[in-house]
């Protein structure tokens, strides 16, 4: 049997499967050192991923403690340097910024996705599933993910944010560009230029936007963002505004990915979740813990810290496996099989915890939901089309890249 030092952290077969790779973690080596990259802590047990993500103070989201360019752990080529110089400069904001600062940003960024908020674009995202599932063939092949997973949390993010339509099809781009500029190294500089490219045009169009909000308002939140008086300069509004764009384009979209592949692995439970959609909510929970849609989150341990047994050193990158510490047993019995009705999995990790949980989670619980329930009701069958559905190779992200489907 390979050791655990035989598995490594950047690998293709680690990035799109890895969770043998966790599972040997959480049993032999719970609190484990990587020296790929710029060197690794990783923790993958409920436990003691769930006390860190709510000790901010030892376990820090300010990246910029650690990493040369902000959000990214590497050195950029000159090249890649020289297309970032036209970026907006960096700042801790939001994600990755702790304390008071963390706490003011997060009190003005939350403001449209609390659960009264959620419940009244209810109708809007009821609204666009509608027409997205009109849109789509009927008895004939077509990727979901394209046509649908990634369209409707786009839309609906561009409604609060303001981005009008025709960019839609550029917030995808976006957000891959920053998630990989957050995950792990890229060998070909022809990809780290072409995301630092489009990192450059999201920065650009959200100046134009903000621009534009101060001069003519609209009825959109980037309105009230630019017109609050809350935020000193237009670096910061960019950069909160474009972390709630990848945050509202990718999770969601791997959530709704996620959902239909396994149901369609398990006849029944499609069966039973036509027959009952009062269980949809519950899916969607089971779901999120069970194939969590981000992987991990990054840390910086601000001072020497014991875990399992173990001194983490103080200034350490940690890496918190979100997705690993939700398939522990000691969080949750059989914690590797999917099931429907278990109770001990409601705590999961799936949308972080503590301070920095995710302001976007009943948004995004409530367009998994809605996407399920109007996707069985206007059908009377799912099932696999031609191909073969592919996973993402990322360090941060849990998703797939397509997945061909015929309905009736």
């Amino acid at each position: 049997m390979a050791s655990i030092d035989d598995f490594k952290l950047f690998s293709r077969e680690v990035l799109t499967e890895p969770h043998e790779f966790w599972r040997r973690l959480r049993d032999e080596a719970p609190v484990h050192d990587m020296d790929e990259g710029i060197g690794y802590t990783v923790l993958t047990r409920y436990e003691d991923v769930s006390a860190a993500l709510r000790d901010p103070d030892t376990f820090s989201s300010q990246l910029s403690r650690r990493f040369p360019a902000g959000m990214s752990a590497y050195e950029d080529s000159p090249a890649v340097k020289e297309v970032l110089k036209d970026a907006c400069p960096y700042h801790d904001v939001l994600t990755f910024v702790d304390g008071d600062v963390h706490a003011r940003h997060r009190r003005i960024a939350r403001r449209p996705f609390t659960a009264k908020h959620v419940a009244e674009l209810d109708e809007i995202i009821k609204d666009t599933v509608a027409e997205l599932l009109a849109e789509l063939p009927r008895g004939e092949d077509f990727d979901l993910v394209p046509a649908f997973s990634i369209r409707l949390p786009i839309i609906v993010i561009g409604h609060i944010l303001g981005v009008d339509p025709e960019h839609f099809d550029d917030v995808k781009r976006w957000a891959d560009a920053q998630v990989a500029r957050l995950g792990e190294p890229l060998d070909d500089d022809a990809e780290n230029l072409r995301y630092a490219h489009d990192f450059v045009a999201q920065h650009q169009f959200l100046f134009r936007q903000v621009r534009d909000r101060r001069e003519h308002p609209r009825n959109d939140f980037l309105s009230d963002l630019v017109n609050s008086g809350e935020f000193s300069t237009d670096e910061e509004l960019v950069l909160i505004s474009a972390q709630l764009i990848v945050a509202g384009a990718e999770t969601t979209a791997s959530l709704i990915t996620t959902m239909l592949n396994l149901l369609l692995d398990d006849p029944a439970l499609m069966a039973r979740l036509r027959d009952d959609p009062a269980l949809i909510a519950d899916f969607v929970e089971e779901t999120l813990r069970w194939e969590s849609p981000i992987k991990l989150v990054h840390r910086i341990a601000t001072r020497d810290v014991e875990v399992g047994g173990r001194t983490i050193k103080k200034d350490s990158v940690v890496l918190l496996m979100i997705g690993s510490a939700n398939r522990d047993d000691a969080f949750a019995a059989d914690a590797e099989e999917f099931d429907l009705d278990r109770t001990d999995g409601r705590k999961h990790l799936a949308f972080v915890q503590g301070v920095h949980m995710c302001v976007g989670a009943n948004l995004a619980r409530a367009e998994a939901r809605v996407a399920l329930e109007g996707l069985l009701a206007a059908t009377t069958s799912i099932r696999r089309g031609h191909g073969v559905p592919h996973r993402r190779s990322s360090l941060t992200v849990r998703a797939l890249e397509n997945l061909p489907l015929v309905i009736s």
